[in-house]
């Protein structure tokens, strides 16, 4: 098959009023487009309406305490997550394969620290209505989590941990750390409880090359034992890519990805894709 999409296109505004010398009320306005189409579709595979939210809150930040928000925000799990490269979503999405990675949370709110020395504490909390985030409908949720970025140190590494009672318990671990100027290695691991009897456990490895060209390669492996916890189902996925620099806002890609996907019932699902696409930001 061949397609043309729109990955991860948005618009919005977002901005800092100064109510005090250290506080300044932060809000964002958030939403995505498919600028391919009339319509988009939802996780049900609906249409839904050009124009959908994305990250919307406002909120306090204060230089000694900290930020505060209130909205529909990303599950802090996205904080960490040093090992994803991929783009384009040709197979698998624009995210490491985990079942549970990175939803967005209705009536929700969050909470980061200042940064002390590299070290950085967050926790957000969403209320128990009207959730539509990966199986989270009518479940409160809670999530902690820590990242250490010491400031010029080759060296990156976080944790976090999030729950929404019996329907979902997921534990994150990455890290990543520079080989030298050009080259990156990055990992994750991520433990799923999806209260099913097996847990999902992925772990994702991947590399970039900064050359001496504009170019940019990275390739990225994934590899999940008991997806969204069906018992022996297993996927694997292996992208390579290229990002091509043309100036500050503008991206060039090109892109391939294999995906496999084995189930208990001897079934199995494989597929590889190409793609290419240009990015914008203004």
């Amino acid at each position: 098959t061949t397609q043309l999409n729109s990955t991860g296109s948005r618009i919005g505004f977002k901005g800092a009023e100064a109510l005090t010398a250290n506080t300044d009320l932060v809000y964002q306005l958030e939403y995505g487009i498919d600028v391919d189409a009339s319509s988009n579709k939802n996780s049900e595979g609906k249409d839904k309406n050009q124009f959908y939210s994305r990250d919307t809150y406002i909120g306090l930040s204060n230089k000694q305490y900290g930020t505060f928000v209130a909205g529909r925000l990303t599950t802090i799990d996205d904080s960490i997550n040093y090992a994803n490269q991929a783009s384009g979503g040709v197979l698998g999405g624009d995210d490491v394969l985990a079942s549970f990675t990175a939803p967005r949370a209705n009536n929700a709110m969050a909470y980061f620290s200042p940064t002390y020395n590299g070290l950085q504490f967050m926790g957000m909390y969403g209320l128990d209505s009207d959730q539509d985030a990966n199986s989270l409908s009518d479940h409160e949720q809670f999530g902690a989590g820590v990242k250490y970025e010491p400031t010029n140190q080759p060296f990156r590494v976080g944790a976090t941990y999030i729950t929404a009672g019996d329907a979902l318990k997921a534990a994150r671990v990455s890290g990543s750390y520079d080989l030298n100027k050009d080259v990156t290695l990055g990992a994750l691991y991520q433990n799923t409880d999806v209260d099913t009897d097996d847990n999902e456990n992925l772990i994702t490895v991947s590399g970039t090359y900064k050359t001496a060209t504009p170019w940019t390669a990275y390739a990225q492996a994934d590899v999940v034992s008991n997806v969204a916890g069906e018992s022996d189902d297993d996927a694997q996925r292996y992208i390579i890519g290229g990002k091509y620099a043309f100036n500050a806002n503008t991206t060039g890609h090109v892109y391939g990805a294999y995906l496999n996907v084995d189930l208990a019932n001897d079934e199995s699902v494989d597929g590889f894709g190409i793609g290419t696409g240009i990015e914008y930001k203004f």
